[in-house]
């Protein structure tokens, strides 16, 4: 994978369908978003950010330094390099099912499927947490920035932030806001396709998880006896 700080693009504006929108890696099944992580996705909300405020000359403004240099803290600290490891799809939704989409440090609804402990991949060093606790969890952790860190955030600045047209379609500080919607909303039908090619019924109650076990189970086991269509258990 190419460093989510700045990747190689063939033109402005460049986005992939089913990619993340930060580091074009393919996105797994149970990503309901258009990024790959939440580190990537706040990659991507920070070059807009950093864009607009150089544009607009509130970069001098000493509250808004701060919170720049606030920002490109938690996008360089270590923790956040630990949501690059591959669990696979199938674990990614099941944690979120058996933890109810909730976090479970405060309740309230869960984005990140987070190690408890070590880097072990078993689902009981797994857990489901907000951004907010999750962000505390790094906080923890957090020390001074490498040299290595520091360079991937000049070559952020200087690929995604400073030229005048944006590298990426997620890095358009004035269009991005108007389009993700409509793109998350593609991917959406497009994956709902991919069920009805293999023959799920599309039941409106069960959730995108329930749905990507469905799928998965679909695509891995032969077809049911006597042609009956899979259908998401509950």
């Amino acid at each position: 994978m190419e460093s989510p700080f700045v990747v190689e693009v063939p033109h402005s504006r460049y986005f992939i369908d089913d990619h993340c929108a930060n580091c074009l890696t393919a996105l797994p099944l149970d990503a309901q978003g258009l990024y790959c992580s939440t580190w990537c996705q706040e990659i991507a909300a920070q070059v807009r950010y950093l864009r607009r405020v150089f544009r607009d000359g509130r970069i001098h403004d000493p509250d808004v330094q701060l919170a720049v240099q606030t920002k490109n803290a938690f996008l360089l600290v270590g923790g956040y390099r630990s949501l690059g490891r591959n669990l696979t799809p199938r674990l990614r939704a099941e944690i979120r099912l058996r933890d109810n989409g909730r976090c479970q440090q405060c309740g309230k609804p869960g984005v990140e499927v987070d190690h408890i402990a070590g880097s072990a991949d078993d689902a009981d060093n797994l857990q489901l947490l907000c951004l907010d606790c999750h962000h505390a969890k790094t906080a923890e952790h957090m020390v001074p920035a490498s040299d290595e860190s520091r360079a991937l955030l000049v070559g952020m600045m200087d690929a995604r932030v400073a030229p005048p047209e944006p590298q990426l379609l997620a890095d358009d500080e004035n269009a991005w806001n108007g389009l993700w919607r409509t793109l998350q909303a593609r991917r959406k039908e497009r994956f709902l396709d991919l069920l009805r090619a293999e023959g799920l019924r599309i039941n409106s109650k069960d959730t995108h998880f329930d749905r990507v076990l469905a799928y998965l189970d679909a695509t891995a086991l032969p077809p049911a006896p006597g042609g009956v269509a899979p259908t998401v258990r509950r």
